[in-house]
């Protein structure tokens, strides 16, 4: 989750160096095949959401007999955002021809992303298995990221877009990044832990 994290930040890097670069109406109409920064702005964001599904399937995994429900809907939100970026990224390949990303297929990774790591943050609160800190990071961070979307629209006529219209996904990228950090090193403290033997 942290890779997928910071993904996202840079993806947002990215697309400020193209809207500085080429301009706004450039920005716009950007497609994959135009030049590798414009191609790596989808990469980035495909790749992004591919990492932000393997890491929610690795909460879900911790939550292995406790919260059923949700643990079972977050992963299949996980699974959608995993597919979904995994479909882009073999259309920016260029393997079927026209170098390529669906952006339909892409918002639908989004939410995936998005209500998968509300259930599971929900989840890993109720049954204790993450940090409590970053447990309700994971869901607040997502459960803010649509509100946070519709604040920037109105933002768009006193700032340039490639500054404001995607700011949300790097804020969210860094809570998730440091869910990750907490997942690792909750990991890292347990596998240090001497096993306890029987009396």
């Amino acid at each position: 989750m942290m890779l997928g994290g910071m993904l996202w930040v840079l993806t947002y890097m990215v697309e400020i160096v193209i809207g500085v670069t080429l301009g706004e109406a450039a920005y716009n109409r950007a497609e994959p095949s135009t030049s590798a920064l414009v191609w790596l702005w989808p990469a980035f964001f495909m790749g992004a959401l591919f990492f932000l599904g393997i890491g929610l399937l690795g909460v879900s995994a911790r939550l292995e007999g406790r919260s059923r429900k949700l643990r079972i809907l977050g992963a299949l939100l996980a699974s959608t955002a995993i597919i979904a970026a995994f479909v882009n990224l073999v259309l920016l390949t260029g393997i079927f021809g026209k170098v390529m990303a669906l952006d339909g297929v892409g918002f639908l990774g989004v939410i995936g992303v998005v209500f998968g790591s509300i259930l599971l943050g929900i989840a890993t609160l109720r049954a204790k298995v993450l940090p409590r800190w970053a447990s309700v990071v994971l869901t607040l961070a997502a459960f803010l990221f649509i509100p946070a979307i519709i604040v920037t629209i109105p933002l768009e006529s006193v700032a340039p877009e490639y500054v404001i219209a995607d700011l949300p996904f790097p804020v969210v990228g860094i809570a998730l990044a440091t869910v990750g950090y907490a997942m690792l090193a909750n990991r890292t403290s347990e596998a240090g832990q001497p096993a306890r033997t029987p009396a």
